[in-house]
């Protein structure tokens, strides 16, 4: 058989990622709608709370001590649960939320202030679970097309039809559980920043309003601390990508029985300097970092 040129794989490899790019950028166009939308519904929460104290857009320390200490109904609750319930579909979190959440009800009423606070970070957990949905799908997406695309590709470099196993769920919901980075999988990362996020919006919304910043102040902050966190998920969300992507090639090498691979990069101005160390490096399969063998695809 004729050996296949170099740039056979260098432009199937360049148009694999250059597919899953632009899936990609529709994945971090649907988060910047929900983090535009979760800073507008956290920007009319604040906005509620300075109405219903101060004419002005600031809150004096008398203003802000009957913030401190005026209770919220019992309403509040009602309607913060059902919130809950109805957008949180991660039930591990729901559970966390309900309990955290649905005890104060029975012991005692929390001033106004608190509720805000509980606001924010309700707001932020719907946040989390709409970046996972979104994200979970293109992470599946990817998995296939990459094991699927390296499939076709070497059918057609090489010539040769040949049967292979199909991925099933059991082997894509491994992948996703894989906890790759600091012993975390790709939804408890998510949670994870959502939690720090929203732990630093309440400190930093008690510092400005004891400290007497505006209203637009303190809504210009926030929308720069939101913007923040949606750079963290879009970059987050392109290294589980290219992780995902490496697992489905790495899955089509291993069900062909294939023993050494090369790395190619693509060589530009965003190519991190480690992978472009690694370009056109070859490299033993088995040696490869390790993963739990995946031996759960459907039968041929």
């Amino acid at each position: 058989m004729a050996r296949i040129p170099k740039d056979y794989w260098e432009r199937r490899s360049t148009q694999l990622m250059q597919r899953l790019e632009r899936g990609t950028e529709k994945t971090i166009d649907s988060l910047i709608k929900a983090y535009e939308q979760a800073t507008k519904n956290i920007n009319k929460e604040i906005s509620n709370i300075f109405k219903n104290y101060t004419k002005d857009d600031v809150l004096t320390k008398e203003q802000y001590k009957q913030l401190l200490t005026g209770k919220e109904t019992d309403t509040y609750y009602k309607n913060l649960l059902k919130v809950i319930n109805n957008n949180i579909t991660d039930e591990t979190i729901k559970k966390k939320l309900l309990a955290k959440y649905n005890a104060p009800a029975y012991s005692y009423r929390i001033s106004r202030y608190e509720a805000l606070q509980q606001n924010i970070d309700v707001e932020l957990k719907k946040l989390a679970n709409i970046e996972q949905d979104i994200t979970k799908v293109r992470y599946v997406d990817t998995i296939n097309e990459a094991y699927y695309h390296t499939m076709y590709d070497i059918q057609k470099g090489t010539g040769i039809g040949f049967s292979f196993a199909q991925i099933d769920n059991r082997t894509i919901n491994m992948l996703l559980n894989e906890k790759w980075i600091d012993k975390q999988n790709f939804s408890q990362r998510i949670w994870d920043n959502s939690e720090k996020l929203g732990n630093y919006l309440q400190i930093q919304l008690t510092a400005d309003t004891m400290s007497g910043k505006s209203i637009q102040r303190i809504s210009s902050e926030l929308a720069s601390f939101m913007n923040v966190g949606l750079y963290n998920a879009t970059r987050l969300v392109r290294t589980e990508v290219n992780h995902f992507a490496n697992e489905g090639e790495m899955l089509s090498y291993e069900e062909l029985d294939i023993e050494k691979y090369k790395f190619i990069a693509t060589l530009d101005k965003v190519t991190c300097k480690h992978c472009a160390e690694l370009d056109n490096k070859v490299f033993n399969v088995k040696d490869r970092q390790s993963r739990k063998k995946l031996s759960t695809f459907a039968s041929k």
